[in-house]
């Protein structure tokens, strides 16, 4: 990891460290320890190929990605082990995917037979075994196919016409669930939900099929699926970042651990105070960002470059120049949006990792001392 010579320009993402690798461990307890399952962490809200790997430390086993581009970072940072949780579509994508299979094991999930006869022939062009897994439509009505017979007929597709394919299991999110706030009903949403992944799982082994993944569980349910018998991975992994979403929205007791260094741009009256994190740094969607150390109610107001804080009382401090530092509301919808995530220790900053794959990178990116960011989390 680099050392800055100096504090970074705002705004800027700072990832303190110690609430960090409080929720890395409480996360790891509950999934891998306690829960007894395989902990693969999504990282479309870390990004950055250096967490991936502390993760990796922490005890988990690969991770998943959103797309191919993710994959692609993830590989290229030393991962070998890829679940990519969507359908991969197109000519230049499924080619991409084919060849990252030469050099590291990278999973795609499927939900219906043309999508898949477009990776057995990719696979076959590159001369390499794509691994899949069947995406089961639990309840939340995006992607993947009816649970029960219909995940058998595309599982014995894909494992006895297509031979350049490896099917390894299934996959799914009950992502419809996170947001109820009454923990019985909470948990018995998930357990009816994930109920129909594991029961799509024992069909295909009733029928001969060879059932290695059985993957779901997002941050906002890792509590209760990591229980669930018959689950063998867990997703969960933008709760170790701690945003507002997961702790207000979701109901998961973790810590906040990012947070958005601004600095204050103007004082046009005594209850309000201008500073630089606009959304084009910091997400106003779907949950808002909170100013820390401000009295009494305050209403955020983004445009691009500046956000507006009304304040219900007049404020003292936080005069033009001075750094406001902002509770990032969700992670996945701010950091790709930064060429780097800062880390902090006790107040000071220590180092600065790269997100390659990101809205704000640039060719010849550098770090303040110096530094390339292609080299800066080494």
């Amino acid at each position: 990891m680099s050392h800055p010579h100096r504090l970074p320009d705002t705004p800027c993402l700072v990832l303190d460290l110690e609430p960090f690798e409080r929720n890395v461990a409480r996360m790891r307890q509950t999934i891998i320890a306690d829960g007894g399952k395989r902990w693969r962490p999504h990282v479309k809200g870390l990004r950055a190929p250096a967490l991936a790997q502390l993760l990796q430390a922490a005890g988990a086993r690969g991770v998943t990605c959103a797309t191919v581009g993710e994959a692609e970072a993830m590989v290229a940072g030393g991962i070998q082990d890829v679940l990519i949780a969507s359908q991969v579509v197109g000519t230049d994508h499924v080619h991409r995917l084919a060849a990252l299979n030469r050099t590291a094991r990278v999973i795609s999930a499927v939900d219906a037979q043309a999508p898949v006869r477009a990776l057995a022939a990719a696979a076959q062009q590159a001369g390499v075994v794509l691994p899949v897994v069947i995406e089961v439509d639990i309840g939340m009505h995006r992607c993947g196919v009816v649970p029960g017979d219909a995940v058998v007929q595309l599982a014995r597709y894909v494992h006895t016409t297509q031979p350049p394919l490896a099917f390894c299991g299934l996959m799914a999110w009950e992502g419809h669930t996170t947001g109820i706030a009454d923990p019985a009903a909470k948990a018995a949403a998930v357990q009816a939900s994930v109920h129909l992944l594991t029961d799509s799982a024992q069909r295909c082994r009733a029928a001969g099929l060879p059932v290695e993944i059985v993957s779901c569980g997002g941050t906002g349910t890792f509590p209760i699926t990591a229980t669930l018998s018959g689950v063998t991975e867990v997703q969960a992994g933008g709760g170790v970042l701690g945003d507002r979403r997961y702790r207000t929205q979701y109901h998961i007791d973790l810590e906040q651990a990012l947070t958005l260094r601004a600095t204050v741009l103007s004082r046009p009256t005594p209850r309000r105070i201008v500073c630089n994190a606009g959304w084009r740094y910091l997400a106003a969607y779907p949950t808002s960002a909170q100013a820390r150390g401000l009295p009494g109610e305050v209403r955020l107001s983004p445009s691009a470059e500046h956000l507006t804080l009304d304040c219900d009382q007049d404020v003292s401090g936080f005069e033009v120049g001075e750094h406001l530092t902002l509770d990032v509301g969700y992670a996945d919808s701010t950091v790709f949006l930064h060429p780097l995530i800062y880390t902090r220790r006790g107040g000071v900053i220590e180092g600065a990792l790269p997100i390659p794959f990101s809205a704000g990178a640039r060719p010849g990116w550098c770090v303040p001392g110096g530094a390339s960011a292609a080299g800066a989390g080494s």
